[in-house]
């Protein structure tokens, strides 16, 4: 592992250079910055999909795949960057994960800070051949602690998945359905039990109106702060339908972002 992985939180799902200025704007507002204890991440949504076909019509999740490195290049420096990389084909995961990283050299630029991997569970061996290739990026594995008996779990993640940086635990999959704290509790416990250093992610319908509350209750839960969260579903306002038919709303990410804020920074 390259170095202790710093607590960070995350806002996901930004799809375009005029969100991620937006965006980065209001976490340095409420205090985030890469100086501060908790480090701002924005998260990029990118997929096999976006390798293949470009992008989907009407996602605004997505990214095309040309546009990343203007992205990119529009919070330089100012946050901790991660590609969230899902995939159905974990056997071509490395092949796929290099395409993004090499495509305009933005791995060598220094324009992206992590990946994150959502999707098929990988093989051990491949997050080992990621972190031997890239070796200052940080890698993350997006779980669902509901999938599986929790101890069996972490003694999984801590024993063969000793490259990563974090772990995310997500009992929503992605899809904002809010986290039962005593259930991550336990995961949490569980994980550094059995020797993970990786650092830990929360996430699942975080908002304004619950993260400064839910904060708190798994701080008070684990008995400390040092740890990340990440936000996306509960900070978008629908706009069709289907996945990815919504857009992120500013007002709700200053709210979630002043909450967290008043948690974690206060």
């Amino acid at each position: 592992m390259v170095s202790k992985s710093r607590p960070y939180v995350g806002v996901s799902g930004v799809y375009s250079a005029e969100e991620a200025r937006g965006v980065a704007s209001l976490m340095h507002g409420s205090g985030f910055t890469m100086q501060a204890g908790h480090v701002p991440m924005m998260g990029f949504q990118v997929s096999w999909k976006s390798l293949d076909f470009g992008f989907s019509e009407g996602n605004n999740r997505v990214p095309r795949l040309d546009s990343l490195p203007q992205i990119l290049e529009a919070i330089s420096g100012e946050v901790f960057p991660t590609i969230h990389y899902y995939t159905k084909r974990p056997d071509r995961l490395v092949q796929e994960i290099e395409r993004v990283l090499e495509y305009e050299s933005i791995y060598d630029s220094g324009l992206v800070g992590g990946v994150q991997i959502n999707g098929a569970f990988p093989e051990p061996d491949s997050v080992e051949e990621l972190r031997n290739s890239y070796p200052s990026l940080k890698l993350a594995l997006q779980v669902n602690p509901g999938t599986m008996e929790i101890e069996t779990m972490a003694k999984t993640l801590a024993g063969y998945y000793k490259g990563l940086d974090y772990v995310l635990f997500d009992s929503s999959g992605g899809r904002g359905l809010e986290l039962d704290v005593g259930r991550i509790a336990a995961a949490y416990r569980a994980l550094k039990d059995s020797g993970s250093e990786a650092g830990v992610v929360f996430a699942g319908g975080l908002a304004g109106g619950n993260v400064t509350h839910k904060i708190k209750l798994l701080a008070e839960a684990i008995g400390e702060r040092e740890f990340s969260i990440d936000a996306e579903g509960g900070l978008r306002d629908r706009v069709g339908e289907g996945y990815g038919n919504d857009m992120l709303n500013m007002d709700k990410v200053a709210s979630y972002l002043r909450g967290a804020s008043e948690a974690l920074l206060g």
